[in-house]
């Protein structure tokens, strides 16, 4: 096949370079990608695991619009070792003369940290001397062990097999950090939850001792159902991340049992003992835990002190069942023993699966309320379509402990600007809404008070004293006045949120005291506000139904709801009365205004 055009021009067109020995041009690889194999030298003194000259293959696929562009070692002469910001260099994919250790060189400064590294240019000229400078930056920093130096965020090793269609959750926080010391356990069993309706999404919920007995509960969202007492996967804790220089993991069970060994943890034996605990206790048609989850405790930065302990996860652990027939193996328990040692000793590949942090912290990286916002408990009054949008507002910035107070029945009419959808139909608003929250975060505490307010059951009064902020979204002058007389028993963060008529404003008050002072909040709202038409009533619920609705759009309703949640963060973090009217104008643009 006749080679691109703006390939072919690319490559006659690389300027000179003393560090670098182009091998022949590009060649078709099939499937798209087209390759050509140079060698790069250091500028630096070898190292024994990066030799002076190294062999590599630059690969380009996607069309001459979008072109990606690789660099891996050659299967000949690159190199074999693994090091940071590096993919694992395993053997060479079938029918391609190089190794699968693609060197990470599109990292911005700020991860890997040296100086001039701009932004990827367009040209396809440019971009190929462009991959090729930073190779040459990279193998210098490599043969110098610099890829990753004192104060880089660290980069855990690259595995060899990952499931990336699937994903185990954990939680750990850095007040979690040595949760096991104190049990007096190095390994033992635990539970794994599926997250209903999800794909291939799963929590460890439970850590056991080997006789079963819990001995660390995880704290997820209700609606993550849990199991008591059952056991999912083994676990076990290394002292540190443990690699093999300069930054490979295991790729088999040998390697592993290595790499534990090398930090005193006898792999055969927990897998032996975990193995003959659990013929034990099985059920006869009860399968063998197949998950092995290996713990330690991890740095944010490389060589800084350990901020929290982190899980990663074998997913084809086969312990022997009382069950297993094997030739070659008795039926006795020493026997079955002896199999549990020789997977833990084989050359069987590990399967590793993908998992991920998720502490409250972790979880809203991309987006978080601050520390006082987030620790505070709220109840919202009133989850029509303002209070149900700001209640989700609230929670996904982390807020999630959160009671929700309606008597209300969800309605298909309601569909029209409210969270919630058809089959929420007809239940109780505030248990469905509740249940969408939970199943929004897993870290989500979301109560339903299905109830009107205030309570004609002292049980339920009682309930609605445990929050550390009201947030009343009901527009109601009734249920204000119904606040002040409530007995709050403390000081509490008071917050009222109403929109104006046709949805044209927003009248947010707000004052920590012990009682809401509602007549206060009542004469600002009505000094502020905008006086409505009262000739037009506004449209009617249906035809021959004489039930006027509220007009406002979603999108008007979804603005005021994003203004409201940044109000009841401010009345968290300031706690002083204020009365803000929000107005919108014709270009979108919002006016705030005193009250």
């Amino acid at each position: 096949m006749r080679t691109p055009h703006d390939l072919a021009a690319a490559i006659t067109s690389l300027p000179p370079d003393s560090r670098l020995d182009l091998i022949g041009s590009w060649v078709d690889r099939s499937e798209g990608l087209w390759s050509f194999r140079f060698r790069a030298r250091l500028s630096v003194k070898p190292s024994e695991y990066m030799p002076y000259w190294s062999g590599w293959h630059l690969v380009v696929s996607g069309d001459p619009i979008d072109r990606d562009i690789r660099i891996y070692p050659d299967a000949g002469d690159g190199i074999v070792a693994t090091f940071p910001h590096q993919d694992f260099n395993g053997d060479r994919v079938e029918g391609r003369p190089w190794r699968t250790g693609k060197p990470c060189l599109e990292r911005p400064a700020s991860v890997f940290q040296r100086d001039g590294w701009a932004g990827e240019p367009h040209d396809i000229t440019e971009r190929l001397v462009w991959h090729i400078s930073r190779l040459l930056v990279w193998i210098d920093a490599a043969a110098q062990s610099q890829l990753m130096i004192d104060g880089d965020p660290l980069e855990l090793p690259m595995y060899p097999i990952v499931d990336i269609s699937s994903i185990l959750g954990f939680r750990e926080t850095a007040e979690d950090l040595n949760w096991f010391v104190g049990s007096g356990q190095d390994w033992g069993f635990a539970t794994i939850s599926e997250i209903p309706g999800a794909r291939a999404s799963a929590v460890v919920s439970d850590f056991m001792d080997p006789q079963l007995r819990s001995i660390r509960r995880i704290p997820w969202s209700t609606a993550i159902p849990t199991h008591a007492n059952r056991a999912d996967a083994v676990w076990l804790v290394l002292p540190a991340l443990t690699v093999f220089e300069p930054w490979r993991t295991a790729a088999t069970w040998e390697e592993l049992t290595a790499l534990c060994a090398d930090a005193s943890v006898d792999l055969p034996a927990i897998l032996s003992n975990a193995g003959s605990r659990l013929r034990r206790i099985q059920r006869r048609k009860h399968a063998s835990p197949v998950l092995l989850l290996i713990g330690f405790p991890l740095e944010e930065t490389f060589g800084g002190p350990s901020q929290r302990f982190h899980w990663v996860c074998v997913r084809n652990m086969h312990l022997c069942t009382r069950n297993d027939v094997r030739r070659g193996f008795s039926g006795t328990a020493a026997a079955r023993r002896a199999w549990d040692v020789e997977l833990a000793k084989s050359h069987r590949a590990l399967e590793w699966q993908r998992t991920a942090n998720w502490a409250p912290d972790q979880l809203r990286k991309r987006g978080e309320a601050e520390d006082e916002v987030r620790t505070k408990s709220v109840l919202i009054l009133g989850c029509g379509t303002l209070g149900a949008s700001v209640a989700e507002n609230l929670l996904r910035m982390g807020v999630t402990r959160m009671g929700l107070l309606d008597y209300d029945t969800v309605h298909v009419e309601n569909l029209s600007r409210h969270v919630l959808t058809m089959t929420d139909a007809g239940h109780s608003k505030v248990v469905r809404l509740a249940k969408r929250l939970n199943m929004a975060a897993p870290d989500s505490a979301v109560v339903a008070l299905p109830f009107s307010f205030p309570p004609a059951k002292p049980a339920d009064a009682g309930r609605l004293t445990e929050w550390d902020v009201i947030v009343d979204c009901t527009a109601s002058d009734a249920v204000l006045r119904d606040m002040a007389a409530f007995s709050w028993k403390t000081e509490r963060t008071f917050v009222s949120l109403a929109m104006t008529w046709l949805a044209k404003g927003l009248f947010a008050y707000t004052a920590s005291e012990t009682g809401f002072p509602a007549i206060d909040a009542m004469e600002r709202f009505a000094a502020a506000s905008p006086t409505p038409d009262t000739a037009v009533v506004g449209a009617m619920e249906g035809i021959g139904c004489w039930h006027p609705v509220f007009p406002a759009t979603a999108d008007d309703v979804n603005l005021w709801a994003a203004i409201g949640s940044k109000f009841v963060r401010r009345a968290i973090l300031e706690r002083k009365k204020t009365a803000s009217l929000y107005l919108q104008k014709e270009d979108g643009s919002i006016d705030r205004l005193d009250a």
